[in-house]
């Protein structure tokens, strides 16, 4: 979870700060490679006609229309794919692991896994899951100090 929220912050930062030095790579590479960099002032041309003038530049199109667009749809697909509620849930999942002596239990993050399934658990046994959490969290950390000694 870690990941996807460090790929959107990334993402984030490329859309407000990283048109740049894209740009600064690509031209880097056309010089390069002998391709032809179009004038960024120029009137970009949809399609084959010729007969229509756009009133949209090259630097309008490859920013706004390609270069925003490509990453407003990566933010968007993993914000569906990582949703609160989904994130809520395998964050969840994964303090219920046992791996590394349950080192990642998280008894809030188990708590909010328990209320996503409301015909599970009534008020009661949220209640009382609370409660059992809590001494499973005491009888570990005794359990740890008694290993200590």
């Amino acid at each position: 979870m870690k990941l996807v929220g460090f790929a959107k912050r990334q993402l984030q930062v490329m859309r407000e700060s990283g048109w740049n030095s894209l740009v600064e790579d690509v031209s880097l590479f056309c010089v390069k490679h002998d391709i032809v960099i179009p004038e960024m002032d120029m009137n970009y041309s949809r399609g084959k006609s010729k007969r229509k003038k756009s009133s949209v530049t090259y630097f309008y199109h490859l920013r706004v229309e390609v270069f925003y667009t490509v990453i407003d749809l990566q933010l968007s697909e993993l914000n569906n794919r990582f949703s609160e509620v989904n994130t809520d849930i395998l964050l969840g999942m994964t303090s219920l692991s046992p791996n590394y002596s349950f080192a990642n239990y998280d008894k809030d993050r188990i708590m909010k896994l328990a209320t996503h399934y409301p015909n599970e658990f009534t008020n009661s046994m949220l209640g009382d899951l609370d409660l059992s959490l809590t001494s499973i969290l005491t009888m570990c950390e005794r359990q740890a100090m008694n290993s200590l000694t």
